[in-house]
């Protein structure tokens, strides 16, 4: 019988991952039954329009370990993740993309990390399986997260993490909707570690971040961990002010003092070509600010980042009860269609 408080938890997000999940579970079987039977396998359907939900439950009842976490819609991967964080009671918990391109097998030695005395324990990309376009537009990623965030972003890792059950509870604590776990854990400080591994294709199914959605990551990742652009934007405004300053300076020089030499130099297309350069500062400008003040808008609402529908095999303040009481609703009070 499996511990009420598990040594190890596993949080698995999924979206439409049907295909991969009996080959998840038989390979976390694998790599778990060895080390522990002390452990629990959450997985998180994050909206999922397949049969990921039936597939999960049928395997909860040939094993009480293996469980389910159901939101009512597609919500995200990141919060997906918070879902996890937030009913795993393991004494180390670990993330992992049910696709299996993070190998489970790596995880004894993010276990041996963690013993070690590792708090995180960061499984890093030593090759990515996309095209080259892809890994291409990765290292740029991490090269400009790197740059304008305040925090150190580890390049290359993924969500395939292991954590100390202290930075799990910590991690409860940020309840921000618009969150990049990978800043989040590095800005938590802690003794992080990392191991590396080769990264697999996907087993089955298609895959489910698209390039907006990638986009959007990173758009998260900037505004939630830096205010760093609009001190670049700043900056910016004032290299233009000054260089439209100098510019002035330069036309009422050469109209007072040469201006058979030099020609006009305020004419039409240098007018426009200065309220042009203007104008596209101001909007970016003004689509930064719009950035912090929408993300400060929703995050005042106080919404739950989340929503529950059911869970499986966990209980908690904030998962529903499934079971429906069963009532006998006399046949006159039903409309002809639902008459027997």
């Amino acid at each position: 019988m499996a511990n009420d408080h598990p040594i190890i938890s596993i949080v698995v997000p999924c979206y439409n991952e049907q295909e991969n999940v009996r080959a998840m579970i038989d390979r976390l079987r694998g790599v778990l039954e060895p080390i522990t039977r002390d452990y629990e396998i959450i997985f998180i359907n994050d909206g999922s329009a397949d049969a990921t939900s039936d597939r999960v439950s049928a395997a909860h009842g040939e094993d009480g370990r293996v469980k389910l976490i159901e939101l009512s819609r597609n919500f995200g991967h990141q919060l997906a993740l918070m879902a996890g964080l937030d009913v795993a009671s393991g004494d180390a918990v670990i993330t992992i993309d049910a696709d299996l391109q993070h190998p489970p097998e790596l995880i004894p030695e993010m276990l041996a990390r963690w013993q070690d005395g590792d708090d995180v324990v960061h499984a890093v990309r030593q090759r990515s399986g996309g095209g080259g376009i892809q890994r291409l537009t990765s290292r740029m990623s991490y090269r400009l997260l790197r740059s304008l965030c305040e925090v150190d972003i580890l390049p290359n890792a993924a969500d395939f993490r292991l954590l100390d059950r202290r930075v799990v509870q910590v991690m409860r604590q940020l309840r921000e909707r618009f969150r990049f776990d990978r800043g989040l854990v590095r800005w938590l400080g802690f003794r992080q570690g990392q191991v590396a591994y080769q990264e697999d294709l996907r087993l089955g199914g298609r895959p489910a971040y698209r390039w907006s959605q990638r986009v959007r990551l990173l758009g998260n990742a900037v505004f939630s961990l830096s205010s760093r652009p609009l001190s670049l934007v700043g900056v910016l405004g004032l290299f233009v002010s000054l260089g439209a300053a100098a510019y002035l300076v330069f036309v009422l020089a050469t109209r007072l003092l040469a201006p058979d030499r030099f020609g006009v130099q305020s004419g039409w297309a240098s007018t426009m070509a200065m309220i042009l350069l203007f104008g596209g500062v101001q909007l970016v400008a003004i689509w930064l600010l719009g950035q912090y003040v929408g993300r400060t808008y929703e995050e005042t609402k106080q919404r739950p980042p989340y929503v529950i529908a059911r869970g499986l095999g966990l209980e908690g303040p904030g998962i529903p009860r499934t079971t429906r009481p069963r009532l006998e609703i006399p046949g006159n009070l039903l409309p002809p269609s639902r008459q027997v």
